[in-house]
């Protein structure tokens, strides 16, 4: 470790060992890959500034150390010529890197657009996938799907857009397909554990997933039978129609309330799992069907 740099959780001294996972850390992290020698002046001089700005970042900046007199190998593999040297690895690729000693103010203006990218990349997601849910409101579902699985391929946890992907393909009533691509989450997140419960509801329902909404639609203008109000309840809900299913079975409730032994109170309960905790949509139809109950 050079003179005078304090040492912290966001610092690392790097070598042929740890090399690879330091670049696996670089998919979620940018690491400064900091290659200095205990000769080099210039290094020493730099040093506490370096780990300065890793520090403000609090865990959102690595910065890995590089002795090019130990480790002449990384050095090599690095094409470093003069020291210091400082390379920028971001997402597992080298983004940028700079040579000799330089300025606080030049190193806050090299790091900003990777640091910029790091902090944004929540809403960076949500604002592709707001473009990919216009994208199939417009009749583009095709396009879409090949997109998000071309983003999910790149990076697997990319959880919001596995939600749209796993959304967009219940709507076409593709089951299996949606379920492969839940399954393909290694994590137990938040934002994909509704789609579970909204599964169930197929497994409810059976055999009778067999026909589909549009003709479950038209019998139900013909004819609202207790049948096919509640396997429409369940299905619309499963592919997202939240509130035509939540009508239905409430429909269900209010005039066959004696159907297999009040199996639309069940059937609206299980709804609710399938919506976000505090969704407005579930707190509307509790009121109303406690209205019908009590």
């Amino acid at each position: 470790m050079q003179a005078g740099q304090q040492s912290n959780t966001y610092t690392l001294d790097v070598n042929e060992q740890n090399l690879t996972a330091l670049l696996e850390r670089s998919q979620q992290v940018p690491v400064i890959i900091d290659f200095w020698a205990p000769w080099c002046q210039p290094c020493q001089q730099m040093a506490p500034v370096l780990d300065r700005l890793v520090a403000e970042q609090a865990g959102g900046l690595i910065l890995a150390k590089v002795n090019a007199d130990e480790q002449q190998a990384i050095a090599a593999q690095f094409g470093v010529r003069s020291l210091p040297t400082l390379k920028l690895v971001f997402q597992g690729r080298l983004v940028s890197e700079l040579s000799g000693l330089q300025t606080e103010a030049a190193l806050r203006e090299w790091l900003a657009p990777v640091l910029g990218d790091a902090q944004d990349e929540d809403s960076q997601q949500e604002a592709f996938a707001e473009r990919i849910r216009e994208a199939i409101a417009a009749g583009h579902g095709a396009e879409a799907e090949q997109a998000l699985r071309q983003a999910l391929t790149q990076e697997p946890e990319l959880h919001t857009l596995r939600a749209v992907l796993v959304e967009y393909l219940l709507g076409e009533g593709r089951r299996s397909d949606a379920e492969s691509a839940l399954a393909e989450a290694a994590e137990d997140v938040e934002v994909l554990r509704p789609f579970r419960a909204r599964f169930a509801l197929l497994d409810e329902l059976g055999d009778s997933t067999a026909t589909s909404l549009k003709d479950l639609s038209a019998r139900l203008a013909a004819e609202a039978t207790p049948e096919d109000l509640y396997a429409y309840g369940l299905q619309a809900a499963a592919a997202g129609q939240f509130r035509e299913g939540l009508e239905a079975l409430l429909t269900l409730l209010r005039d066959h309330p004696g159907y297999r032994d009040g199996i639309a109170r069940a059937g609206l309960l299980k709804i609710f799992e399938c919506l976000p905790k505090g969704d407005p949509l579930a707190s509307e139809y509790r009121r109303r069907m406690f209205n019908y109950l009590y």
